[in-house]
Formats: C-alpha cells, structure tokens, sequence
C-alpha cells in the first residue's frame, strides 16, 4: 500500500521550528525560576512552627480544662472527652503524625456547632485550608459509622412510656410509635442544579426526612433529596429503598396533614383547628379539636427534636442532653406563628363578588404561553432555571396582544406553576423507567404503547394506571422546559448508604471530569500525583514497612524535616542531595537531543538522499564498464534512484552483472 509522506522541504521547516519553539520553552522556564527564586514564599521558622502549635495547645486545654468548652463548641468538657473516646473506639477516627482525635473532634464541632467558615478555623488552629477540610471530612465519616448505635428504628414492641404514663394519650395512641415530618437544610449547589433545590424557601435547599421516638431521638433519617420534591414523594421513596423505613405490623406514626391518611400514618381531621397555640386561649369544643390537640402534643416531639438539632447537633444527647434547650426550643414550637397548610386548612371556596373575576386558561392560551416560554429559553431569558423580568414582560405582551387580554406577570408566575404541577404527575411516573415502547401522539396527546408495555409499568407502579387515559397537551415541549428542574433524588441517602458508600470506594465508577471534581471536593478520592501541603496530616500513626520508611524519606521537604525536628526532637538524618533546578534543565536537554537524534536517524532511512550524476559517474567507473556502456547506464540510473541505492550496495564484484540485469528488466 503506497503512503503519501510529507515532502522533506516540509519536514526540514517542521524540525526547524520544533527547535524554536524548544528553544523559547527553556527561556520562559527559567525566566519563571528567577521569578520564583525572587518572589517565593519563606520557609517557616522553628519559631513560628512552635509558636503555631501553642496556639493549639491553648485552644484544645480551654476545652478540656480551660472552662470554656460549653461556650466555644456547645458542649460540656465531659461530654467532648466522652465524644473522642467513642469517636476512637466505635467510629474508628484514629490521629494523625500531627493531629491528635482531641483536636480532630474540636475542629469538627467549631464548624458544626457555629457555622463557621473553613478559613476562619484554619487560621484558629494555625493550619491549612485543605488540612482542616480533610480533618471535617474524617470526623464526619466517623460520626455516620456510629449510626446503627444510635439510629435504630423500633421494633413496636413496647408502648412509649410518653404515652403509657399519660391517661390522655393512653389507650388512645398506644400503637403509635413515633413522628415523622421533613425539614430544609440550606445548601450551596452549582446555579445550573440550583432550580431543582429552589422551593418554597426561595434559596437552595436540601430536604431532610426524618422520624423520632417521643423523648427526641432520631430513628430514621433520609438526607439528600431536593428541596422541590414533597415530603410525600420522599417518604413513598423512604418506604421502598434498601435502607429503608420499617413500620412494624400494626404500629403507626403520626404525621401532619401534608401526607396521606392510611394504616400506618395517622393524620389529624383537616379543616379542623390543629397547632397547639390556637388551643392556648379556647379550649377543644368538641371530639375532633381534642383529638387534634392531642395529636399535635405528641407529633411535635419531631419538631421539637428538628429544633435542637438545628441549635446543636444529635451526638451531644448521647451523653449531654441539655434540658434547658430542649424547654426553650418547645416554647419556640408553642410559639410560632401557625403556618397556612393549603390542604389541612381547606375551607369551602369563597366566591368573589367584586369586579374581578377568576382568569379561564383555554388550550389556546396555554399553547401560546408554552411556546412563549421555549423562545424565551431559547433566547437565553432564563438563567439558572429563572425567567428573568424581561423574559416575563416580552411574554405578557406577546399573549395579550395575540388574545386581546390584560394578563400581568402574576398571572404568567401562577399558570407556571399549575403547569409545572401537571407535567410532574407525568414526568414522576415515568422517571427512574426505560421509556422503551413508548411514544409522543400529539393528535391524542397521550403517551402511548402496546398494552404489554402499559402492563409491566402499571405493574411496577401502579398509579400509571391513572395517566393511561389522562391527556396532557404540549408535553414534549414542558418536557424541554421543566425536566432538569424537577428533583430526582439521585443523591439521597440514609446514614447506612453512607457508610456503605464510604467502604466501597474501591468500585468507584468515574465517567466525567466533573464526578471527579465532586469526589475530590468531598473527600471520597485523591489523585496519585496531587500536591499535599506543607502541613500535611493524611499519614495515619502506624508502623511503616521498610519499603515505605524508604520512600517517604526521599519524599521529604525542607519544611518536613523542620517540623520533625521540632515536633519529635531527634536529629535530623542524612539525606541525599536534591538535584538542582539546573541539573534537572540539562537532563531534559540531553533527552531533548537524543530524541531528535534518534529522529534524524529514521528521517534518514525515510527520506533518501538523491544522488547526483556525477555521484553515479564515480560509482560506475571502477566496475569495468565499456566507454561506451558508462552514459547508458548513468542515464538509467539517474532516473531509477532506487535501483541505484540497491546497486551501489552490492559488493564489487557482482555490480556489473545486477546493472545488467535491471536495465534489461527495464527494456
């Protein structure tokens, strides 16, 4: 098979400016050294290096000895030495060559127990950003190991002495065992995610399942699902996960009006007076209010529990249980102000006998509005999952004036929203399935497929039974607008997933750059060739095989072997003398020329030399040749180049008889 190859004019230019650009490499490489040299950072001192680790010490004997642990990490100082000691034995949080688990476990609850910043902790306790990260991130892992000894949903087989030593919840709720609601933690998410964390709260958040027994304690919790998706869409998950919520036969838990009325979740009489501060200045008037009332009493254990959770964390009630708190946050819980439940508190719809009138939406309308919106979005009028102000004004206008109608941006915000509430009965269903047999009529504006399709989802989810027969109009284009806002609940997860997580890291899979950004920001990989810090504190206390203590000696820094001397008081041993930026610049150099060598040698065996006439002339004479032979054969040979390489490799001897023989094959 014959290959073009480039001309060697071409190659030559090609090399030619491969050494230019080689040549201006070394120049800004060390230009970039004497900047370096110039500019760069000291080295610490063993001044500062003590001084930075009596700073620790002063902060870790506050807390243990100092009086001011309560105040500074919101706990007793018997409690922080009770949490180190079950952290190290049941959590499996070890120290570090230069951390101890004391300070490990106090960083953790400066950040937790006062939102504070990764910058400001790093800077109290003298170390670096990606130090006191790692250090978080190790006590967190060590706090989730410990939830099957402390998160253990009930077994139904006692009644709660909460209920049992009280004649006005037993019998009544002697098989309720316990309380189940969900709360919002805020989160920062990246801003193209952030449409599907954005609820009702108005920022990103985070929507927290949970259940608790009635003296507080969690039982169950779910974190990580988005805070659009409803606490019934999260509980239906809750009830069918690997980890999941278990009810006991015959047992109940008691929730508010927002989920569904069934045999193992009791909820109170809607319509009917419920928070217990509209029962604090009339008493109940009849069954329904006392029933009300009582189930309130009991139910806000699980927002009592959300609210010291919120002020401190759970860890502390193993051994610290603040009674104060607890009083204090129920008064906030009687206190506050009561929260309109649009379905708890239906009432019989009132009819509005002024000048305005209720707005009809046609197909028509809704149609131009769909696509007003796909334009809109086209035209990048929303960012982040928003329409902008503009975006709203161009699309009033554009439905007035094709309608005659004087509809205003909260009209536009309001059939947004029954929108979005129509196309995710839809989108939910058929989420999390192989869509495979199904497909868009537009003429029916059904999603349609072989009944054997219909079967075997309608099997797997049975309220699919419902959208077989429901028409939904324009859905591929709500599909475009609503998809990526609608909440997945991809990363939820109990604290035993979490751990499950954590111990599987070996079957990572990794598919795009931005997973791996994800599993490097938490913690859950490192790189092989990433950069650790000065200050670094990843090496766990153990003793290290030969190998390894070989190793690690030549991988110490200037600043490394300071901190030794400093820390562990020994003399410094011998080290091999580093190789100088200089030696390093020259070696690659070498391997610079020698590839370019090597290279010379393959162009050389590519591309011949072409010999010239007088070049053949002085090859032909000393091979006996006839006078009268000589320009013939230099002719033949000058336009056969190949033939004459061959040739005039040949040993003497035989040159005269191959010349004959490839000018006569060549006749």
């Amino acid at each position: 098979m014959d290959i073009d190859l480039p001309s060697p004019a071409h190659i030559l230019k090609s090399r030619q400016m491969q050494v230019v650009h080689l040549i201006c490499l070394l120049i800004a490489i060390l230009v970039q050294y004497k900047l370096t040299i110039k500019n760069g950072p000291n080295l610490p001192t063993r001044e500062t290096l003590l001084k930075r680790r009596r700073v620790r010490e002063e902060l870790l004997h506050n807390l243990s000895n100092g009086g001011q642990c309560r105040q500074l990490i919101r706990m007793s100082e018997q409690a922080f030495k009770k949490l180190c000691v079950i952290l190290r034995r049941d959590g499996g949080l070890r120290p570090t060559q230069r951390m101890s688990v004391e300070e490990h476990v106090a960083i953790f609850l400066h950040i937790v127990g006062n939102d504070l910043r990764n910058t400001f902790v790093s800077w109290m306790y003298r170390r670096s950003k990606s130090t006191t990260s790692r250090c978080f991130h190790r006590v967190l892992r060590s706090v989730i190991a410990l939830e099957s000894l402390y998160i253990q949903q009930p077994q139904g087989d006692v009644v709660p002495k909460e209920i049992q030593e009280k004649k006005r919840f037993f019998p009544y709720f002697k098989n309720c065992v316990g309380a189940i609601d969900g709360t919002h933690v805020r989160v920062k998410v990246p801003n193209r995610d952030a449409p599907r964390y954005r609820g009702r709260k108005g920022y990103p958040t985070i929507n927290v399942l949970a259940t608790c027994s009635f003296d507080l304690k969690f039982t169950y919790v779910l974190t990580g699902w988005e805070g659009t998706a409803s606490d019934s869409r999260i509980l239906k998950n809750a009830l069918n996960r690997d980890d999941k919520l278990v009810i006991p036969n015959g047992r109940y838990y008691l929730v508010d009006a927002g989920l569904p009325h069934s045999t193992i979740l009791m909820v109170p009489y809607r319509g009917v007076r419920y928070h217990l501060k509209e029962y604090s200045t009339r008493a109940p008037q009849n069954a329904r209010e006392l029933f009300n009332l009582r189930h309130a009493s009991l139910r806000n254990a699980i927002e009592r529990a959300f609210g010291v959770l919120k002020r401190r964390f759970p860890i502390i009630r193993i051994e610290d249980r603040d009674k104060d708190l607890e009083d204090e946050v129920l008064q906030e819980v009687l206190s506050a102000p009561t929260e309109e439940n649009p379905i708890m508190n239906k009432q019989e719809p009132i009819v509005n006998t002024g000048k305005k009138s209720l707005l009809n939406w046609t197909e028509h309308m809704d149609v131009a509005f769909v696509y007003a919106m796909v334009q809109q979005q086209e035209k990048g009028n929303r960012p982040y999952g928003n329409f902008t102000s503009q975006a709203y004004a161009n699309m009033v206008e554009e439905i007035n004036t094709k309608f005659t109608m004087n509809l205003t941006k909260s009209h536009l915000k309001n059939r947004l929203n029954t929108l979005k509430s129509t196309f995710s009965q839809w989108y939910d269903m058929f989420n999390g399935i192989s869509l495979s047999g199904f497909g868009w009529n537009a003429d029916t504006q059904l999603n349609e497929a072989d009944e054997e399709v219909w079967d075997n989802l309608i099997k797997s989810k049975s309220d699919a039974v419902a959208l077989k027969t429901k028409k939904v109009a324009h859905f591929e284009q709500m599909l475009v607008l609503f998809a990526r806002d609608r909440a997945s609940g991809e990363n939820a997860e109990t604290a035993k997933e979490s751990n499950a997580r954590f111990n599987n890291t070996t079957n990572i899979k990794i598919e795009s750059i931005s997973e791996v950004d994800s599993l490097l920001a938490s913690n859950d990989v490192r790189l092989e060739n990433q950069r650790v810090d000065d200050d670094e504190d990843d090496i766990q206390v153990v003793s290290p095989t030969p190998e390894q203590n070989s190793s690690a000696k030549k991988c110490k820094t200037k600043k490394r072997k300071l901190v030794d001397e400093v820390e562990q008081e020994v003399e410094p041993q011998h080290q091999p003398e580093p190789e100088t930026f200089e030696t390093k610049i020259m070696n690659a150099v070498s391997d610079v020329a020698n590839a370019m060598r090597e290279g010379n040698k393959i162009f050389e065996r590519t591309y011949h030399h072409e010999l010239t006439g007088d070049e053949i002339y002085h090859e032909l004479q000393p091979m006996g040749l006839e006078a009268h032979e000589i320009p013939g054969a230099l002719m033949y040979l000058a336009r056969n180049q190949a033939d004459a390489r061959t040739l005039f490799t040949c040993p003497m001897n035989i040159r005269k008889d191959i010349l004959k023989t490839m000018m006569g094959a060549g006749k």
